[in-house]
């Protein structure tokens, strides 16, 4: 049985570009000649009484019938694949050291296994609207569970209203978007197990078969070429929130909102999450599936 893909991202145009070079130009159709034989197996009566005949199973016809197969995207992604294997250009580096892929060329073919997390800036603003939204609406209950019998806001907040707050968030999201790294991209961050790296990846919004944030996270592989390799002692931010600035508002506003997200059970949102540090790993997609 074929290998079946489930693909979540696929760039067509790069996928074009290198089956392309393969075959000297994209083929779209092929066309397909299907030969069998026909006719009725011997001992069987021809059912026409004045013949009485039988057909022998000596002079079957033969017939032909043609068909033609459009390929597609996901068709053409096999044939590139299976090209990059029979020429030994592809490696896989899911278990591969750092030290080893650093010995690999900018633009080598790569594949690997990991899970993926959502969109990472478009999922960090979604998890401060929602952390904030969903304690502004219980903060009277919240404060009476924690003993403040008039439902008073709670000590984290208490030099900063909740009108300051949302205009503090909604500075920030439009900071982010006018100057976060490759705004046309949505970065996702893979991780390999048992791997100290991080995997980067910038996809283009329109290249997405499915919508990522609810796709993810999820196991996938991923498909595509070395891009760089973040180096000793650097760190690369998808956005740099110590330029806004308001920052130490922000420094406020995330202590204030991970006192409260213990309470939900989930991880704090910080300034990290959006940044790559050595030895992370920058790929410029083709495909992710599954």
């Amino acid at each position: 049985m074929a290998y079946l893909r489930d693909f979540l991202y696929l760039d067509n145009a790069k996928l074009h570009s290198f089956v392309s070079q393969i075959q000297g130009g994209m083929i779209s159709e092929i066309s397909e000649t299907i030969k069998q034989l026909g006719g009725l197996s011997a001992g069987i009566n021809v059912g026409i009484p004045q013949l009485g005949g039988k057909i022998d199973a000596a002079k079957q016809k033969e017939s032909e019938r043609q068909q033609n197969i459009t390929l597609t995207d996901p068709a053409y992604f096999g044939v590139l694949h299976q090209y990059l294997k029979q020429e030994k250009s592809l490696v896989d580096i899911t278990e591969m050291s750092p030290d080893k892929i650093s010995d690999l060329p900018v633009g080598q073919f790569v594949e690997m296994r990991g899970i993926a997390e959502p969109p990472l800036v478009e999922n960090w603003i979604e998890r401060l609207n929602s952390i904030f939204g969903f304690f502004e609406r219980n903060m009277k209950t919240f404060s009476r569970l924690q003993g403040n019998p008039k439902g008073k806001s709670s000590a984290n907040l208490s030099n900063m209203d909740f009108r300051q707050f949302r205009s503090i968030i909604d500075l920030l999201i439009e900071y982010i978007n006018l100057t976060r790294k490759d705004p046309g991209k949505q970065y996702v961050r893979i991780s390999p197990e048992n791997q100290i790296y991080k995997v980067w990846c910038g996809l283009l919004p329109d290249y997405a078969i499915v919508p990522l944030q609810s796709a993810l996270p999820a196991e996938i592989q991923i498909f595509g070429r070395i891009d760089h390799l973040v180096k000793e002692g650097k760190t690369e931010k998808i956005v740099d929130l110590s330029m806004f600035n308001q920052a130490s508002q922000v420094d406020k506003l995330l202590e204030a909102l991970n006192g409260f997200n213990t309470l939900t059970g989930q991880s704090p949102i910080s300034e990290t999450d959006l940044e790559a540090k050595h030895p992370d790993i920058f790929i410029a997609p083709v495909a992710i599936y599954q």
